[in-house]
C-alpha cells in the first residue's frame, strides 16, 4: 500500500513537472504577450484552469498552513500543489477558449496577476524546502491576497462556466 503511494506520488510529482516545463517553454516562445497566437492559446479555458489547478492547489495550500502538525508526506503533498500553482501562473497568463479568456490576458493588469500567483507557488516551494509551516502561511496567504484581487478585478460575480471545484456526478 504505501509502496503505490509513492509511485502516485512520484507520478503526480512528474506530471506537475512536465506541466511546469510546459508553460515555461510557451512562455519562452517569443509569441504575442496577449496570447492571441493559435501555438500559446490553451486548449481549454482559463476557468477551467483556475478550478481544476489553482482553486483545488491553493486550497491544499492554505489547509496545510493551518494544520497542527504537518509530516513527511504532507510536506511532499504540499510541495506538489505549490508546483500547480507556479505552473498556473505562466498558463493562466495565455488565452484559452473560455469567452472574456483574449481580453483579460490582453491587460497588464492580469499579466501582473498570473505573476504573483506564480510567486506565491514558489514562496510555497520555499517554504516546503525549508519545512517551515510559517513561511508556508505566509506563503498562503499571498495566494488569498492574490486571488481576492483578481477576483475583485476580473471576475467579481466569479463566474465559472458552470465548473466547480468538487464536481458531484449523478450516481
Amino acid at each position: 500500500m504505501i509502496r503505490m503511494q509513492s509511485r502516485r506520488t512520484v507520478c503526480g510529482f512528474a506530471i506537475v513537472l512536465v506541466l511546469a516545463l510546459v508553460a515555461v517553454w510557451v512562455s519562452t516562445l517569443g509569441v504575442a504577450q496577449s496570447g492571441d497566437s493559435e501555438a500559446a492559446r490553451l486548449r481549454t479555458s482559463i476557468n477551467a484552469v483556475m478550478v481544476a489547478l489553482v482553486d483545488h492547489a491553493a486550497h491544499e495550500i492554505w489547509e496545510a498552513a493551518s494544520a497542527e502538525r504537518l509530516t513527511g508526506r504532507d510536506w511532499q503533498v504540499v510541495e506538489q500543489h505549490a508546483l500547480q500553482l507556479v505552473a498556473s501562473g505562466s498558463l493562466i497568463a495565455r488565452a484559452g477558449t473560455g469567452p472574456q479568456d483574449s481580453e483579460w490576458v490582453s491587460t497588464a493588469a492580469w499579466q501582473e496577476w498570473a505573476r504573483e500567483l506564480t510567486d506565491g507557488g514558489l514562496a510555497a516551494l520555499d517554504a516546503v524546502q525549508k519545512s517551515d509551516q510559517r513561511a508556508l502561511d505566509a506563503a498562503g496567504r499571498a495566494i488569498v491576497d492574490t486571488c481576492f484581487g483578481c477576483h475583485d478585478m476580473f471576475k467579481p460575480d466569479a463566474p465559472t462556466e458552470g465548473l466547480l471545484h468538487v464536481p458531484h456526478y449523478e450516481e
